[in-house]
């Protein structure tokens, strides 16, 4: 008996503003992924003329979506999510190279596993010496972490585990479980703009009952936010700020209130990092913080404690 055998349909949302040498870098790796059949999206936020004729030019066979302002990478993500069909999706950062085999190994974890949300592979630095994330996790102030960040990666975890939440550097989203906690077909909240949606999904995806792994035999390297360098401050500050939007919307007020100091010396860390120009962001900050409060949508269900694999698990 013939039977027609079919490579694991994935499309590719990658979204863009100037990414130069890194995004060309990144294009290749997409285009030599084996064992899958895959669909390449380039959302692009305004880059340049010169860019846009450079994929016309070199990437033909590669979509382009193009914008002619920034809609940042909760918008811009959105809008290639919903000009796809695959039933999964990934997405990659555009400073982002991945193994040949990445993909098809999140996918194989999908296609296994149907209560898993989503699944990203082992994510190095650019030299791979470090580790830059293996998934989501929560300090102690409130944070949203890399798990493993910093870590060597020379003795990196051999067996596929359980996190938290997944980071959108390069993860394979089930397109079943983006639809489940979409709004309006929007699954990133665009308020975010950038940073913290992702985390904000992962909670979302985990409240439903959802879940996540890493496998780290899958692997790919990351330069690391080449547009948030460009612009230091506005990170710090949508990152403080997206942070307590994640909180309020996600946790209830108790926790909250019992952990005020370490969430405020969060944001205190992250000021004096930046010098003398981080004294504005306390300024900028803090004084929202009780109108994102008063504009949470109760989703109902607040979490009473930092999200781990173990305890999202046992809500299901």
């Amino acid at each position: 008996m013939n039977r027609s055998f079919h490579w694991p349909e994935v499309d590719c949302v990658v979204v863009n503003r100037d990414g130069g040498e890194s995004l060309f870098a990144a294009l290749r790796s997409l285009k030599e992924q084996v064992g899958i059949d895959l669909s390449i999206l380039v959302v692009d936020n305004g880059s340049s003329a010169a860019e846009r004729q450079r994929l016309s030019r070199e990437v033909p066979e590669v979509r382009v979506l193009p914008f002619p302002r920034n809609l940042g990478f909760a918008g811009a993500a959105n809008e290639g999510i919903a000009r796809t069909r695959a039933p999964f999706v990934l997405l990659v950062n555009n400073d982002a190279v991945l193994a040949g085999d990445y993909v098809v190994r999140l996918a194989a974890r999908l296609a296994l596993d149907g209560r898993l949300a989503a699944a990203q592979g082992l994510v190095l630095s650019a030299d791979g010496d470090r580790i830059d994330t293996a998934g989501l996790e929560w300090n102690g102030r409130g944070e949203a972490v890399p798990v493993l960040g910093g870590a060597a990666a020379q003795n990196p975890p051999r067996v596929v585990f359980e996190v938290s939440g997944v980071s959108a550097t390069a993860t394979l989203y089930r397109r079943e479980a983006l639809d489940a906690v979409s709004s309006a077909n929007e699954v990133f909240d665009r308020a975010f703009f950038a940073y913290y949606e992702d985390v904000d999904l992962s909670l979302r995806l985990a409240r439903g009952g959802w879940r996540f792994i890493c496998d780290p035999a899958a692997r790919a390297r990351h330069e690391g936010s080449r547009t948030g360098r460009r612009t230091p401050l506005r990170r710090a500050l949508w990152t403080a700020r997206n942070r307590w939007r994640t909180l309020f919307r996600h946790f209830d007020g108790g926790l909250l209130a019992r952990r005020l100091g370490p969430l405020l010396q969060a944001d205190l860390a992250h000021a004096r990092q930046l010098g003398w120009r981080g004294a504005i962001l306390p300024l900028l900050v803090w004084p929202a913080l009780p109108l994102l409060a008063w504009r949470r949508r109760n989703l109902g269900g607040l979490l009473s404690e930092w999200p781990t694999a173990e305890v999202l698990g046992d809500k299901t």
